[in-house]
């Protein structure tokens, strides 16, 4: 049976299991104090379910590597990229079930939850200088809204890596610092623009459809005035609503998803790098390697071979 496995990084015994569509997947969770947990989370499925009962309760997410989709409803749905965060709040009411989705089959990132009476309490105790107010956190965050969605930017992307990178070492001194300066940078970011606007149901499926289509074999070799004629619609239509749903325009999606693809490719995959730049849709494997380098900051190559660098770590740290 495909399942996902929650296991305690401590002691490596398994906590519980998720089933899930395909593949499998683990997360390894480390409490590092009263009310606050951290995972790392690496997936090769494509979709799992879990419940969400906890209340007054904040889960943060942060997508290393790959594309997570959670939805909540029929009109609550979040998309991360490598680079953004998501903030949720559990109230009992609200996402109580998710679907989350991993479009490119593979999903690396971190999850911090934190229970906000019991972590206040704890922080007033042994740190009160650094003490946070949760409420305020969530409200600079969220406003009236449970969950948003953004890019974590330089800093705060900067520490959820650190976290990353960190975790299985497990000084808790040390990652207790990276989550407090996690803590005390969300409190004090600008608050995202949050899109009220509202959206029915069977606009949104349209929406998805809409992608999911030109994402596939076929939808590659299609024009939008193609598409659009064949869901019976105007080109400016169908651009409009792509825009609203997943806020940004129909090529800045399709070119950034065949990116992180790649990326995927790169990291678990022997392909050769002309071979996956072209099906891509670049035309040479140079002008890959030159917007890849401006996405994620190194070269195909130089990312491949950290990508093997971190698998041989965490196999042999696994082993160990």
């Amino acid at each position: 049976m495909s399942e996902i496995q929650i296991v305690n990084g401590f002691n490596e015994q398994v906590h519980m299991a998720l089933p899930c569509e395909d593949g499998a997947g683990r997360m390894d969770y480390y409490d590092l104090f009263d009310g606050v947990a951290v995972m790392r989370v690496c997936l090769e499925t494509h979709s799992f379910q879990e419940a969400r009962e906890a209340r007054d309760a904040l889960e943060i997410n942060f997508c290393a590597s790959g594309r997570f989709e959670s939805r909540f409803s029929a009109h609550d749905r979040v998309t991360l990229t490598p680079g953004d965060m998501a903030v949720s709040t559990f109230d009992g009411m609200h996402g109580t079930v998710s679907e989350s989705l991993m479009p490119l089959g593979y999903y690396e990132g971190l999850c911090v939850t934190v229970d906000c009476a019991r972590a206040a309490k704890w922080m007033g105790e042994h740190v009160p200088a650094l003490a946070v107010d949760f409420r305020q956190l969530r409200d600079n965050l969220l406003g009236s809204h449970w969950f948003t969605a953004m890019h974590a930017g330089p800093r705060c992307e900067h520490v959820f890596r650190e976290l990353m990178e960190n975790l299985p070492y497990f000084d808790r001194q040390y990652l207790t610092v990276q989550v407090i300066e996690l803590f005390m940078l969300l409190k004090s970011i600008p608050r995202p623009e949050l899109d009220t606007g509202y959206h029915s149901a069977e606009q949104i499926r349209l929406a998805h459809h809409l992608r999911d289509h030109l994402l596939s074999d076929h939808g590659r070799h299609m024009t939008l005035a193609e598409l659009a004629e064949a869901h019976q619609i105007s080109v400016s239509l169908l651009q409009k609503l792509f825009r609203q749903v997943f806020g940004t325009s129909v090529h800045r999606y399709v070119r950034e998803y065949r990116l992180e693809q790649a990326a995927v490719e790169l990291a678990r995959d022997d392909k050769r790098i002309v071979d996956i730049a072209l099906d891509a849709g670049y035309e040479s494997a140079s002008k890959f390697a030159e917007t890849f380098k401006k996405r994620y900051g190194m070269t195909p190559t130089a990312y491949r071979d950290a990508a093997s660098h971190v698998s041989k770590w965490d196999n042999s740290n696994k082993t160990e």
